[in-house]
């Protein structure tokens, strides 16, 4: 009896040390594990805690804005023509709303629903299932915000009674989603758009950048450089802790020339003379004359940059500055200046016309019409716009300082203006042998220019000789510092101070008595030029019969000039020459210029 206690103790005992080594030996694997994770490894497995917890958020810069003068005074409020405007996208989650009518009522109420899109939004509330469902877009900030104070009172009435842990901590928890979205708005739409541009899509079809006009031009100072936070984030995805990261930049800002009254009345001044002259489209810019300042510049058509989708993407070019065409008869205030400035001819010279003028080659130039003007002197070629008597005036001008001339005036080389697609025109034909390309290049034939280099060139008589370089942006700002600014400069004096007084006196007078009377203004000196200028065809080598492009160049008053303008129309039917279209545009907008600038007459 003994002995089999004695036996059962013994196999007891061994099975008791057995167990206990096989514990000591788990339990030193256990400590051995340990120490491999929490000592040797443990720079991997904090790494990988980290890894777990950080949150790395991308923060979109906001975008700098565009601003016009507000009116004529230089120390006016500057006016917004690309701002950024914040809207919101609405949602709920149903399966977390817990008092749906209430919920929906609130909709209802800040979103002054009708009775049919109320009860849309209820079914949305009350869907079941765990999915988004949209309740509004575009929404107000102002109307979020409002929003936001009703659903913030409903929660806590909620949580009134709730226990701690049952809670709702905010309005994501109560099922409601606020999406903020911030979008380009251009508040005049259509007014300015070609100086604009808009904010489109990048190659990669969801990146955001600038096309067209300042938008493209000025997009790396406009877009800014995004930011990061780097830091800890709770289980629920909360951000609890950040110390690392990049500050965001936001884009700085661009202060233009423009002047948001003077642009909005020659904007719609040129929409309408489009329309009453049938013109498939047309173009004016204003300049100030003795700064080179751009005070409007308008094209139409036009485009809403708020809306582009679906316009014709030609409508989207600045024919401004990119739109090279052959100038016509507004050249010959040039061609005359160059050959006044020679000392080659001056208002009271004489040139008998016999009606043409012949060239090597059989080549011959006629007046328009086949007109004879017999006995006539430099004064009467401008008014009356007559094609040999400026080819006599520049006959004695070498070919090559005649090319250089124009080439000083601007011709041949962009404007320099800051902005997208400044083109340079083309005036090659002024380097080739012969005397021809001279003479067709006198009167604004086989040489192309752009409105701005046409509207510039003329400028330099206003301003007495000198060329100044347009500029449409006055200064680049990051709030309130400004990183840039944009003074007036003069390029060269192009023509002496007396030849351009000459210039001018008779540029007046073809207002007062030649082919441009409806563009002057009563009581005032008004200077200017037409052309209506015949359009190549590239494909037969000639000119259309029946596509005439009319253009209109001046300032006023004479005496010292505010404003330096152009005018153009393209393919007017409603009449064949630029002093019924383009001329009469010009005096309407002359007229509006002289009475904002309070420019009082003086004759």
């Amino acid at each position: 009896m003994n002995l089999f206690h004695t036996n059962n103790y013994q196999v007891s005992q061994l099975r008791i040390n057995a167990l206990q080594g096989v514990i000591f030996f788990l339990v030193l694997g256990i400590i051995a594990r340990l120490f491999y994770l929490q000592v040797i490894e443990n720079d991997s497995y904090v790494a990988l805690g980290m890894q777990q917890r950080s949150v790395i958020r991308d923060i979109s810069p906001e975008r700098g804005r565009i601003f016009a003068l507000a009116s004529a005074d230089d120390t006016a409020d500057y006016y917004p023509l690309a701002t950024n405007k914040v809207f919101y996208e609405i949602g709920v989650y149903p399966n977390k709303i817990n008092r749906p009518q209430n919920v929906a009522d609130i909709f209802v109420e800040v979103l002054a629903l009708n009775e049919e899109d109320a009860e849309k939004v209820l079914q949305k509330v009350k869907k079941t299932g765990d999915g988004f469902e949209l309740i509004a877009k575009d929404v107000s900030k102002e109307k979020v915000d409002l929003l936001k104070e009703k659903f913030e009172a409903m929660r806590f009435d909620i949580n009134k009674d709730k226990g701690e842990e049952d809670k709702i901590d905010n309005l994501e928890e109560m099922g409601l989603s606020f999406y903020k979205n911030v979008l380009r708005y251009y508040p005049d739409e259509d007014i300015g758009s070609h100086i604009l541009g808009f904010l489109g899509y990048g190659d990669d079809g969801y990146s955001r950048v600038g096309k067209y006009g300042l938008e493209a031009y000025f997009e790396e100072e406009l877009a800014g450089d995004g930011g990061q936070i780097v830091g800890e984030a709770d289980v629920a995805g909360r951000l609890v802790s950040s110390n690392q990261g990049r500050a965001v930049e936001n884009g700085l800002d661009v202060v233009l020339t423009i002047d948001r009254t003077v642009q909005y009345a020659v904007c719609k001044s040129l929409e309408k003379a489009v329309s009453k002259y049938d013109a498939k489209s047309g173009t004016v810019i204003v300049m100030e004359t003795q700064t080179g300042a751009i005070r409007a510049m308008c094209n139409y058509p036009s485009f809403d940059p708020n809306d582009y989708k679906g316009v014709d993407p030609d409508i989207f070019n600045n024919i401004a500055v990119y739109g090279a065409y052959e100038p016509g008869s507004v050249m010959k205030v040039i061609s005359m200046a160059i050959a006044m400035d020679q000392g080659k001819v001056e208002p009271d010279s004489t040139y008998k016309d016999e009606g043409e003028i012949k060239f090597a080659g059989g080549l011959v130039i006629r007046n328009a019409g086949n007109q004879k003007y017999g006995l006539i002197d430099m004064k009467e070629v401008l008014s009356s716009s007559v094609n040999t008597g400026v080819v006599f005036a520049t006959s004695e001008v070498n070919n090559h300082i005649f090319e250089e001339y124009m080439k000083k005036f601007g011709f041949g080389e962009p404007s320099g203006l800051l902005i997208s697609q400044d083109t340079k025109g083309n005036i090659d034909a002024l380097a080739k042998e012969g005397d021809i390309y001279k003479a067709t290049s006198s009167y604004g034939q086989g040489i192309t220019v752009t409105p701005i280099q046409m509207l510039n060139a003329v400028n330099v008589i206003a301003n007495r000789g000198k060329l100044v370089q347009p500029y449409i942006v006055s200064q680049v700002k990051d709030d309130d510092v400004v990183v840039e600014e944009f003074q007036p400069k003069v390029v060269r004096q192009v023509i002496d101070t007396a030849t351009a007084s000459k210039i001018s006196a008779m540029m007046v007078n073809t207002v007062d008595v030649g082919h441009s009377k409806k563009a002057g203004v009563e009581g005032y000196y008004v200077a200017g030029k037409t052309g209506t200028a015949q359009v190549a065809n590239l494909d037969s080598g000639s000119y259309y019969s029946n596509k005439f492009i009319h253009n209109f160049v001046g300032f006023g008053p004479n005496d010292n000039p505010k404003f330096t303008m152009i005018t153009k129309l393209d393919y007017p039917t409603s009449a064949p020459y630029a002093e019924s279209t383009a001329a009469p545009l010009f005096g309407e907008i002359a007229k509006f210029l002289l009475e904002y600038y309070q420019i009082p007459p003086k004759r």
